[in-house]
């Protein structure tokens, strides 16, 4: 588990192993799904192919 650090203006930093993990690079997005049981699941915001759902 990696734990992340709120910062006093509300932003986190992920660290390089988390991003290589979900494949991120620099400029992509990152979707953040708020779950009703107080979580979250974080993952890289893909471009769909038309047609795809």
């Amino acid at each position: 588990m990696t734990t992340l650090t709120v910062t006093a203006r509300g932003q986190v930093t992920f660290r390089k192993d988390v991003l290589k993990h979900l494949g991120i690079q620099p400029g992509d997005k990152i979707r953040l799904d708020l779950l009703p049981d107080g979580r979250a699941e974080l993952k890289a915001d893909r471009a769909r192919a038309p047609g795809k759902s």
